[in-house]
């Protein structure tokens, strides 16, 4: 597991990721699509039996409330242990280039796959952050986070 959130992984952070930070209560999209919850560990590299197990139950699970897929991976991966939004996607877009899954707003156009619609039915996923951003432990996180970006990337923001 990756810890994201060490002084050494913010003192490396790109400019992306400080933003993405630091609008995280306004943008939750944005931060869940880089970020997986502090405390939680992210994992790279192959996905786990219990994170693809998550994964489908999400997918079925927006399936059925109707909510569109390809809009909202950091949405959905909160319900995906140790995976962040990207991940999500990618590994959606790999179930779709392996025919383990379709798609109808996906189509392979020049030898590659994209999204030819985004949908026009369905609900966007809605989200604030999750309830472990009232732990004592995330906040303790979240401030050291806050002073490592001020002590090594004054010049952002």
């Amino acid at each position: 597991m990756e810890d994201v959130f060490s002084e050494a992984q913010v003192r490396s952070w790109s400019e992306v990721r400080i933003k993405t930070w630091e609008n995280r209560r306004t943008n939750t999209e944005g931060f869940y699509y880089r970020f997986v919850d502090p405390t939680e560990g992210q994992q790279n590299g192959p996905w786990s039996s219990k994170s693809i197990r998550e994964f489908m139950a999400r997918l079925e699970e927006w399936k059925a409330r109707g909510i569109r897929i390809g809009t909202s991976w950091g949405v959905f991966s909160m319900s995906v242990s140790h995976k962040a939004g990207y991940q999500c996607s990618s590994y959606y877009r790999k179930l779709l280039e392996t025919k383990k899954l379709t798609d109808p707003a996906y189509a392979w156009e020049g030898g590659k796959l994209v999204m030819i619609s985004k949908g026009s039915g369905g609900e966007m996923a809605i989200s604030g952050l999750s309830e472990r951003w009232n732990t004592d432990e995330v906040k303790e996180i979240e401030a050291n986070v806050n002073r490592w970006i001020k002590e090594y990337h004054s010049n952002v923001g």
